[in-house]
């Protein structure tokens, strides 16, 4: 319960998470995904194009051969979650810095002694390096290599749905097209959606992409022409921090003392972050995390241990 500890509203909604499938290999790869959900309890299942049409009547399901369904899932306000963690974390007597610079870490005799920044040096013993898209930049610091490149994402926030939309249920699944990678759910009286452009390029640039409604609009020609009655009112961009296999890289360095990182998420860090933060604070506290972490070591790109590439990213 986040809005008790640590203490926030975070618009949470758990309608769940459903994957319009159109090719057989997709569908096939979905149900061993299934069948592996089971195996941890994890509420999980496939749907026909019919009852994934019933759920979201925006889909076009005329070459939709099946769908995945997670009814646990949902989205929630990221700014909410983050505000929620700091408030949490100066209760508990943290200092957060806001708009300052990490310019430099010193390092003495193979450990750390302190953080540079724009608004001055911070002594300290240890180092976090969860600086997403820029945690490459903070790792040259101590001399460490991190693979990771920054990718551009974009989204729109629609108009409110009218009565035109009146057959669309509260309870929408948070949808995805997988073969095409567009998605949407709600976003207060409207709708949020977005799609991962193949073309976008390596970089930080954060300008917006005056094509990228009409990129949209042609996915959802397709599968879900519905959506091009609505105006759009908002929107934004924002950087994935990509890792070479789309695996998450988290662990401890070895070369300085005290020197943690978790980067890579390439697009789930926010689904995996609860879990990641438990994990960082038991390698601060030098226990076990409660998960063998072993295999997103930062070590794995350079000792052939590369993971398996996460092809659900969107």
């Amino acid at each position: 319960d986040f809005g008790t500890r640590p203490g926030q509203e975070i618009d949470l909604h758990r309608p769940g998470y459903m994957f319009a499938l159109t090719k057989p290999e997709d569908v096939a790869l979905f149900e061993r995904s299934t069948q592996i959900h089971h195996q941890f309890n994890v509420r999980s299942e496939m749907l026909t194009a019919a009852q994934a049409h019933a759920k979201n009547p925006i889909l076009n399901v005329d070459d939709v051969l099946a769908a995945s369904f997670t009814p646990d899932d949902g989205y929630c306000t990221p700014e909410s979650v983050v505000m929620g963690y700091a408030a949490g974390a100066r209760r508990h007597g943290a200092t957060v810095l806001t708009n300052v610079e990490a310019t430099g870490i010193d390092v003495s005799g193979g450990e750390v002694t302190a953080v540079k920044t724009s608004a001055g040096t911070v002594r300290t013993k240890a180092v976090v390096n969860c600086a997403g898209a820029w945690s490459p930049t903070v790792g040259a610091f101590v001399g460490m290599d991190l693979p990771v490149r920054p990718m551009k994402r974009e989204l729109l926030i629609t108009e409110a749905l009218g009565s035109d939309f009146a057959d669309v249920p509260a309870d929408m699944p948070f949808t995805i097209d997988y073969s095409t990678t567009l998605y949407w759910h709600r976003e207060g009286k409207g709708l949020l959606m977005g799609f991962s452009d193949k073309s976008t390029e390596y970089g930080f640039d954060l300008s917006r992409d005056p094509h990228f409604p009409e990129k949209l609009g042609e996915l959802a020609q397709v599968r879900a022409p519905r959506l091009l009655e609505l105006g759009f009112t908002g929107g934004w961009a924002g950087l994935y921090d990509v890792a070479p296999d789309h695996n998450a890289i988290l662990g401890e360095w070895n070369d300085v003392s005290r020197v943690l990182y978790a980067t890579g998420f390439s697009g789930h860090g926010f689904l995996q972050g609860p879990a990641i933060g438990e994990i960082l604070r038991d390698l601060y506290l030098g226990k076990q995390p409660f998960v063998d972490i072993s295999p997103l070591s930062a070590d794995r790109f350079s000792t052939g241990g590369q993971l398996r590439p996460e092809s659900n990213i969107v």
